[in-house]
């Protein structure tokens, strides 16, 4: 693995790419569909693997992952669908089928262990495929784990009813101007040029087409059940300002998957990674450091 050290951008000239067959094709004459990953790589040490949500990319991690890099050995993933990873025709992004990515990337990277970080919905896949591996993942940090909620967007909303696919093609930059603020807890972090990023990998039928299935197909419930069935511990950092994923379901979580640890930040919405990463290196830090080993592991 290459280290980078430029800024991270989104441009497919910024890391480097690996490729991994996707699960789902089981038949005699069905073979696996190749998909090309983008990934970057920050620091030595230990590795810690960093997995951003639907609709996002590496770019997200622009803050957070030079501080980890410090202390660890930072990979960065596009998943498969977005940012410049391909666009993969057979992936249905089954709550299964993302789990097994993340270890298909693992295999991919040569990686027989790492600590694991993950953001929102790439935060609940990351838990579901750590609950299924846990000889393959240490210390895993979720940021505000969970899917959409009636406190979105309702365009986004959208994206998960039957008729879904009439709503796809209606973003554009003027809705992301409108959106992406109600991420932060200070909307004015998010100028011209974040928006400008995040709308350069998401202004294309194939992008618009994996974040709509994804969407669609994301089982909170499930993932949930089968984490809560394997007793796996998580650290779990929630914002107290989160808007779109209020504290509310932090407590619902604690019922849910009591094993877990649980942390929340002040003045701090639901991209918290962007907004106090130094607070979450911080505390992903402490957490790898000093907590002890996961049940399983």
């Amino acid at each position: 693995m290459k280290q980078k050290n430029k800024p991270i951008v989104n441009s497919d000239l910024i890391g480097d790419f690996f490729t991994i067959e996707l699960p789902g094709f089981s038949g005699a004459n069905q073979k696996p569909e190749p998909c090309r990953v983008h990934y970057l790589t920050m620091g030595r040490g230990e590795p810690l693997l960093l997995v951003h949500s639907v609709g996002q990319s590496i770019y997200t991690w622009r803050k957070l992952m030079p501080i980890l890099a410090e202390n660890y050995c930072v990979i960065a993933i596009d998943l498969p669908g977005f940012g410049y990873s391909d666009h993969p025709y057979s992936l249905n992004f089954s709550m299964d089928e993302m789990a097994d990515i993340l270890v298909k990337c693992l295999d991919a990277l040569e990686l027989k262990r790492a600590h694991a970080l993950g953001v929102t919905m790439g935060a609940l896949y990351l838990m579901l495929a750590a609950a299924k591996y846990p000889d393959r993942f240490m210390k895993i940090i979720a940021l505000t784990p969970g899917g959409i909620t009636e406190k979105m967007p309702k365009k986004i909303r959208r994206l998960e009813r039957p008729l879904g696919f009439l709503w796809r093609e209606l973003y554009s930059r003027k809705d992301f101007e409108a959106y992406l603020p109600l991420f932060y807890y200070d909307g004015t972090v998010c100028t011209g040029d974040v928006v400008t990023q995040y709308y350069k990998t998401c202004d294309s039928f194939a992008a618009r087409q994996a974040i709509m299935y994804a969407i669609r197909n994301f089982d909170e419930d499930y993932a949930i059940e089968q984490i809560r069935q394997r007793e796996r511990e998580f650290f779990i950092i929630w914002g107290d300002s989160d808007k779109l994923q209020p504290m509310d379901r932090l407590f619902e979580l604690r019922e849910q998957l009591p094993m877990s640890v649980y942390h929340s930040i002040r003045n701090t919405g639901h991209w918290m990674h962007e907004e106090k990463a130094g607070q979450i290196a911080e505390a992903a830090d402490r957490y790898i450091r000093y907590a002890g080993e996961p049940e399983g592991t």
